[in-house]
Parts: C-alpha cells; sequence; structure tokens
C-alpha cells in the first residue's frame, strides 16, 4: 500500500491542480477536515476510499449532494476488517462564498444520528495568496483553512491547501490530534484521485470520486 501511494503522489506531482471534492469523511473538504465549500445546486459526487490502517483497511464510500445554493448532504458507510459497518448522515451549510475580502464560512455536522459520535463544526477558507511561483513552477493559489468542532473533530483545527495549474491540489492539515499530507488529482470526466498520509503520517490511503452536475 506505501509503495502504490508514493507511486500516485509522484505522477500527480509530474501534472497540474485539482478542484474541491470530497474528504475521506466524505464531506467537501481536505483529508479529513471541512473546508468552507459546499457543492452547487444539482451537484452531486459519489467516491469511495481505503485506508490502510494498523489494525486492518478501511474502506468507505460516500455519496453527496447539493440541495440548493450553500447546502450539501450526504451519506459515509465506513468498515474496518473484523467491525460492524458504520453509516453516518453529513450535512453542510456554506454561509457566505469568499470574496477577494471575505472567506468563506460554513457549518456542518457529522453523524447527527450519533452512530458513531456525533460532531458539529464551523469553518472558514480564505485564499491567502495567488499566483506564487516556487521554484519556477507556478502556484495557483495558497489557501487557508480555520475551524473549530466537537466531537470527531474536537477542537481548533487548521489546514492548507495549494492547487497547481487546474488539475493538482497538494493539502496538509492538522486535525485536533494528527497531521496529515496528501494530494488530490483531477484525471478527466469529472473523476479525482485522492492520496494521502494520516495519523502522522503513520497510516496511508487512497481514493476516487466522481462529481457531476444534473
Amino acid at each position: 500500500m506505501i509503495r502504490l501511494v508514493t507511486i500516485v503522489l509522484v505522477a500527480m506531482l509530474l501534472v497540474q491542480a485539482a478542484a474541491a471534492a470530497p474528504s475521506f469523511r466524505g464531506y467537501t473538504g481536505l483529508l479529513l477536515l471541512p473546508t468552507g465549500d459546499t457543492l452547487d445546486l444539482n451537484e452531486f459526487n459519489l467516491a469511495w476510499f481505503n485506508v490502510d490502517l494498523t489494525g486492518g483497511d478501511q474502506n468507505a464510500y460516500a455519496a453527496n449532494l447539493g440541495l440548493r445554493d450553500g447546502l450539501e448532504v450526504g451519506v459515509l458507510r465506513s468498515k474496518v476488517e473484523m467491525a460492524e459497518a458504520e453509516t453516518m448522515l453529513t450535512a453542510k451549510y456554506r454561509i457566505c462564498p469568499e470574496t477577494d475580502k471575505h472567506a468563506a464560512v460554513a457549518v456542518g455536522v457529522l453523524d447527527p444520528t450519533d452512530e458513531v459520535d456525533s460532531t458539529m463544526y464551523v469553518v472558514a477558507s480564505k485564499i491567502v495568496a495567488g499566483h506564487v511561483r516556487v521554484f519556477d513552477g507556478e502556484i495557483t493559489n495558497l489557501r487557508v483553512h480555520l475551524g473549530i468542532g466537537a466531537g470527531q473533530i474536537d477542537g481548533a483545527f487548521i489546514g492548507g491547501s495549494a492547487t497547481l495549474g487546474d488539475r493538482l491540489m497538494l493539502m496538509a492539515e492538522y486535525d485536533t490530534h494528527d497531521t496529515n499530507l496528501g494530494a488530490r488529482l483531477n484525471i478527466g470526466y469529472g473523476f479525482r484521485a485522492h492520496a494521502g498520509w494520516f495519523n502522522d503520517l503513520n497510516d496511508v490511503g487512497i481514493g476516487l470520486s466522481y462529481n457531476k452536475m444534473f
């Protein structure tokens, strides 16, 4: 698994940048953390994720739908080897979109029925630098994500993302407990490949998602 994720990430670095897509927790976000973004009206996504945990592989399946402008709802079904499958609902509402002067702000809930651990959060996302040149390469933008939660996201959290061109997004985050790093690649036709290191880089994961308007 480690070799596979490394190959995927190296391939990503040879191309350009990716747009927003589902996180490994289903909702629109980075790796595990939410962002201030939501799906547009009549936009949906489907996703599969696999994380190689110390206690066994975890497979997760997610589906999300934009019910109205700024409102996204979804479901995440997750199963770790030798354990019962868990199904959690998600919902996120973007209070305000990002502008040149203001951050995108969203509030959300993961697992409102408390199947595992009901979690509420508020998060803000803002571009802090655009069209930065690093080692003669152009980064379309650098974006910071700040928030606070209670439950599975317990406390203050922070994340950063850098989009390179229009196909690749690099991500780093502190999820209130651990540091996670990863990348997301737009491979075309609505599909995106996901890869990351979790739990202070001790676990690795990959995924595939599909976004479409209807």
